[in-house]
């Protein structure tokens, strides 16, 4: 169970991994699942994706008051959380970076007036735009065996990821409660993420003292064995709790803090001259015939133009190795709605 009462939970349940296991996660579908107050009040969530489970409209807390969350599963087994309070968040001041071993570190910085939020945990989500090797102007046709003007452009791609690690921050020992450039996503030197354009996305909540020992715990175990996701080396217990089952583990911790959230972006321009690193994609030639047309561009060729020299019909096209020349292999060709250009 992962989310926040404020925002969104998200349901699944563990089962048995092996080595290399790749198979999907188990989401829990058609649960019931209620926000209640300590005052006998009830929000219900609506399923709005596969084991995804939000308010329609935003919900209205009362920090004065504190909150649960209560489940109820097809299988006909309850869950509740002990009652959390309602955190405000404040802003995310800045989202900054710098230039670290050669790569890009970047930081989140917030800070409460109010000396009342203390302790804070974020995700965030990246976005980057990529750019083929070679620009192609032409496509292969399997069902007509033809070469023709290409329709859709596959030079320019977007790819997204989100972050699997823990992120924390605690003013508990400072005067003040001041969180200064925590650091968050690194990335690697020469990484194609800023070969264009990058975005990053983060979200900030807060915790109470309980919720941050358990991320704290989790962030220990999880730096041991690699993500969130990966079998875990202990049982970190958390506020949530099986009702019909009291022996059933229940993994995660509901808090009841709001979130708030902050997009940058960092452009190539940024970056020192070098950043992007040569990548060898040799061209070849690829005769206009037949069999040539239907062994190297069903799958290990795209065309790029027509040979030199120009005749048409063409006696040839240059061609690049797919994955050099077809950006969507490893994105989308579909912008963003927040991309700026």
């Amino acid at each position: 169970i992962d989310g926040s009462i404020a925002t969104v939970i998200k349901l699944s349940r563990s089962r048995m991994l092996t080595n290399g296991d790749t198979a999907a996660r188990i989401y829990e579908q058609n649960a019931r699942v209620v926000v209640e107050d300590d005052h006998q009040g009830s929000f219900p969530l609506l399923q709005t994706g596969s084991g995804i489970y939000s308010s329609i409209n935003t919900l209205s807390l009362n920090p004065a008051d504190k909150y649960r969350l209560s489940i109820s599963t097809s299988d006909g087994k309850q869950y509740l959380s002990d009652y959390v309070p309602y955190k405000p968040s404040p802003p995310i001041d800045s989202i900054s970076w710098k230039l670290k071993d050669d790569g890009v570190q970047t930081y989140v910085s917030t800070h409460d007036p109010n000396n009342a939020t203390i302790y804070y945990r974020w995700e965030y989500s990246e976005t980057w735009q990529f750019h083929s090797s070679y620009s192609s102007g032409y496509e292969y046709v399997y069902a007509t065996n033809s070469v023709i003007p290409r329709t859709v452009q596959i030079y320019t791609c977007w790819q997204t990821d989100s972050s699997t690690n823990i992120f924390l921050g605690s003013s508990a020992k400072l005067a003040s409660d001041v969180i200064s450039e925590s650091p968050i996503a690194y990335i690697q030197p020469h990484a194609q993420k800023l070969s264009v354009l990058y975005s990053i996305w983060v979200k900030q909540y807060t915790l109470d003292l309980n919720g941050y020992n358990y991320w704290t715990a989790m962030k220990s175990n999880t730096e041991s064995v690699g993500s969130i996701f990966d079998p875990q080396p202990n049982q970190t217990p958390g506020n949530i709790h099986c009702i019909t089952n009291p022996d059933e583990t229940v993994v995660g911790y509901i808090n009841a803090g709001a979130t708030v959230e902050k997009r940058v972006f960092i452009s190539n321009s940024s970056l020192p001259n070098g950043w992007n690193q040569y990548v060898d994609c040799p061209q070849t030639t690829i005769k206009n015939i037949p069999d040539s047309l239907r062994f190297y561009f069903t799958s290990l060729f795209t065309p790029l133009q027509v040979a030199n020299p120009v005749s048409y019909p063409p006696a040839a096209y240059t061609a690049g190795v797919s994955d050099c020349v077809d950006c969507t292999l490893h994105g989308t060709n579909v912008k963003p709605s927040f991309w700026p250009y």
